[in-house]
C-alpha cells in the first residue's frame, strides 16, 4: 500500500515539472521574445521617423561613441588576428623583450577553433632569474589580450659565469593559452588601436638565498680587514696595515674588502668596520695597540 501511494505521489510530481516546464518554454519565454522583438521594432520606428538624415547619423555616432567609451574602460578584451601567425608573433613579440634575461623555448601543442573562437596553446620552458620570470608571466596577464597561464614546474638551480661565479636561477615551465578570433566580421577592437603596456614588474625573488655560496674576490685590491691592525688614529683618519704588510689611509664611508669603514672613536683609539660575508653582516673592531698609544 505505502509502496503504490509514494508511486502515485512521485507520478504527480513529474507531471507538475512538466506542466511547469512545457508553461515556461511554450508561453512565458515565447511572450517575452515577442515582448523584446515589439521592444526592438518600436525603438527602430522612433529612430527612422520624422528625422531627417543628419539627426539619424548624430545619434548612430553619438551611440557608437557610448559603445567605443565603453570598451576602453575594460581591461581585456578578445583580439582579431588575421591568421594564427599573427597571433603566435604577437607572442614572440612579448617574449623577445626578455631575450637577454632569459633562456627560453616555446613549442606549440595544439591548436582548438570554434565558430568565432580560436585558441592555440603552448609549452614555454627555460631558466633565468625568478625576478625576469614573474614580470613575463605578469606581461601576458596584465595585457589587454586574453591570456592563459598554467605554471607546471618551477624549481632552483646554480649556473657559473663567465667568471666562475654561481648564480641563482630557476627552471621553469608552463603552458600558454592565447585565446583569439579570426572571423572577418568587423571587431570592436579594430575602433581603439590599443597598445601593450609593456612594463617590467620587479618583486623579491623568492629563491634567491640570504647568504650566499660564495664570496666574490678582491680583485680591486681592496683593504681587507681580516688580520689587519691599526697602527695610528686621527680624528678625521685612519692609518692601517693589512696581513700582507700593505698600508692603507681610510676616512669614514670608505670602501673595504667585503664592506665599508663605519666609524673612528678617536676618544676609544679604534675603528669600526661592517662587512658582509655572503649574506652575514659582521662588524669588526680594531683597537689601536697600548704601546702605540703611548708613543
Amino acid at each position: 500500500m505505502r509502496k503504490s501511494s509514494r508511486r502515485i505521489i512521485l507520478l504527480v510530481l513529474i507531471l507538475i515539472v512538466s506542466a511547469v516546464s512545457y508553461y515556461f518554454v511554450e508561453y512565458s519565454y515565447k511572450k517575452e521574445i515577442k515582448k523584446l522583438n515589439e521592444k526592438i521594432k518600436t525603438q527602430s520606428n522612433e529612430l527612422l521617423s520624422n528625422k531627417s538624415p543628419d539627426e539619424i547619423i548624430y545619434e548612430l555616432e553619438h551611440k557608437i561613441d557610448s559603445i567605443s567609451s565603453f570598451i576602453k574602460r575594460q581591461n581585456k578584451i578578445i583580439p582579431y588576428y588575421v591568421s594564427p601567425v599573427q597571433a603566435y608573433d604577437k607572442i614572440l613579440k612579448k617574449i623577445n623583450l626578455f631575450e637577454t634575461r632569459l633562456d627560453i623555448n616555446i613549442d606549440k601543442i595544439s591548436s582548438k577553433e570554434t565558430t568565432s573562437l580560436r585558441i592555440d596553446r603552448f609549452k614555454i620552458s627555460g631558466n633565468g632569474k625568478f625576478r625576469d620570470l614573474f614580470s613575463l608571466m605578469n606581461l601576458f596577464e596584465s595585457s589587454p589580450e586574453i591570456y592563459k597561464i598554467d605554471l607546471k614546474e618551477i624549481n632552483q638551480t646554480y649556473t657559473p659565469d663567465e667568471k666562475g661565479k654561481l648564480q641563482e636561477k630557476v627552471i621553469f615551465t608552463f603552458e600558454l593559452e592565447n585565446i583569439y578570433t579570426t572571423t572577418s566580421e568587423p571587431v570592436l577592437d579594430s575602433l581603439l588601436q590599443r597598445k601593450d603596456q609593456v612594463f617590467l614588474t620587479y618583486v623579491s625573488d623568492f629563491f634567491e638565498s640570504l647568504i650566499k655560496l660564495d664570496i666574490p674576490p678582491n680583485d680591486e685590491g681592496l683593504f681587507e680587514v681580516e688580520g689587519a691592525k691599526l697602527i695610528a688614529i686621527m680624528p678625521d683618519a685612519v692609518y692601517l696595515l693589512d696581513r700582507k704588510g700593505n698600508s692603507y689611509t681610510l676616512s669614514e664611508g670608505d670602501e673595504v674588502y667585503l664592506g665599508y669603514l663605519t666609524k673612528i672613536n678617536y676618544d676609544k683609539h679604534s675603528c669600526e668596520f661592517l662587512l658582509n660575508k655572503g649574506g652575514i653582516l659582521e662588524r669588526i673592531t680594531l683597537i689601536l695597540e697600548e704601546k702605540e698609544v703611548k708613543k
